[in-house]
Parts: structure tokens; C-alpha cells; sequence
């Protein structure tokens, strides 16, 4: 797909799709009242808003290489500032911490040649690094499917251990204004499997 393509694009939704939504548009030019946060992979194949069928303003969306959620005040930043305002200003409810197959950031901790000339990633890779450390002495191998998908779904609790040491976080967790959700999104089966904190495993009842 070309830069052109995606020009094209930008008129087809001011030509189309923005006067069938004028009202929606002209609504939300006021104010947002997202129902939840959702932090994914920054991946070009993940649309949250296709993956939950949401409309403009529904969702308030932080995206990051390997929905990575550093602890807080390990590395305040973008991350952590989304975290805050959606929790604190915009009130949502829900956090969702969204993982996927085939995530480069999971190629990249079991593979960490690959990253060593790319300090900023090689740096961000570390806060998701103790997922790995969870599964070194499961008996998987390293380069299995079973492994990889073991090591996607541990990055995603990993992630929502770390959500929970924000301050924002840990209030609303405390005053039962918040609620945590883990998923993985399956890209090929186009499906989603979420974390079940009672069985501690995925399964694909999505709550």
C-alpha cells in the first residue's frame, strides 16, 4: 500500500463516511466518554476498534510495542500519562491490556541479538523481560508455538501486575472503580482469548 493509497483514503472519509456520521462527529467535537482503556501492540495488524466492533469515542487507546506497561515510576512517560488521564479525567471503568500472536517484542526476548543494535528497544524489552523469567523452567522450547504463545499470554499478566503498581490504578482497584482484562488476540483464527484470574489461565469465553 502506497503513501497515496492512504491520502485517498482521508478524502473517501470527508467525501463519505463523515456526512453519514455528521451528528456523531459534531457530538463528540464537544467532549469523549470513552467506556474503557485499551493498551495494545503498536502492530499494523491490530484495530481495536474492528477487534470490538466500537465507534469513534468509545474506546480511549494507548498502543506501544508489545502492549507494554513499564511499573510505575520505573519509566514515567506517554505510558504512564495515558494511564492517569483515562483513569483519573476520563473515568473509564475498564483497562484492557491486549496481547497478539506472532508480537515482535516476544521474538524479540527470546531472541535478543536481533534488538541489541536498537537501545531504545532493547531498552523498553526489559519490562517485559521477567514474563520470560516466569517461564524459564517450564519444559517448552524456546522455539515451539505452545512456548511462544505460553510466553504471549505470561507478557500480557506481566503487564497487568504492572498496571496495578499506578497509582490511579491502584485506587480505582481499591474503591471498585476499576477493573482489569487481559486478552490475546489471535490473528489468524480472528479470535480472542482473555484471562481468567480465578482458573489463572486463558480461555476463550471472553468476560
Amino acid at each position: 500500500m502506497s503513501f497515496d493509497t492512504i491520502v485517498r483514503g482521508v478524502r473517501k472519509f470527508q467525501e463519505q463516511v463523515f456526512p453519514e456520521q455528521r451528528d456523531l462527529f459534531q457530538e463528540l467535537a464537544h467532549q469523549q466518554r470513552p467506556a474503557a482503556l485499551f493498551i495494545t501492540c503498536g502492530d499494523s495488524r491490530i484495530d481495536p476498534c474492528l477487534l470490538t466492533q466500537t465507534k469513534p469515542g468509545e474506546l480511549f487507546i494507548c498502543r506501544v510495542i508489545g502492549n507494554v506497561v513499564p511499573r510505575y515510576p520505573e519509566s514515567i512517560g506517554g505510558v504512564s500519562a495515558t494511564i492517569e488521564y483515562a483513569v483519573s479525567i476520563l473515568g473509564v471503568p475498564d483497562v484492557i491490556v491486549c496481547g497478539h500472536t506472532d508480537c515482535g517484542v516476544i521474538k524479540g526476548l527470546l531472541s535478543p541479538q536481533s534488538t541489541k543494535s536498537l537501545a531504545n528497544v532493547s531498552a523498553w524489552l526489559r519490562h517485559a523481560q521477567p514474563a520470560l523469567d516466569t517461564l524459564e523452567n517450564s519444559k517448552g522450547r524456546r522455539n515451539d508455538t505452545k512456548f511462544i504463545l505460553a510466553l504471549t499470554e505470561q507478557n500480557v499478566i506481566q503487564q497487568l501486575d504492572n498496571l496495578k503498581t499506578h497509582p490511579a490504578i491502584a485506587a480505582g482497584l481499591e474503591q471498585h472503580k476499576v477493573k482489569l482484562h487481559g486478552w490475546v488476540y489471535h490473528i489468524a483464527r480472528g479470535a480472542v482469548s482473555a484471562y481468567d484470574p480465578a482458573l489463572q489461565r486463558f480461555a476463550w469465553d471472553v468476560k
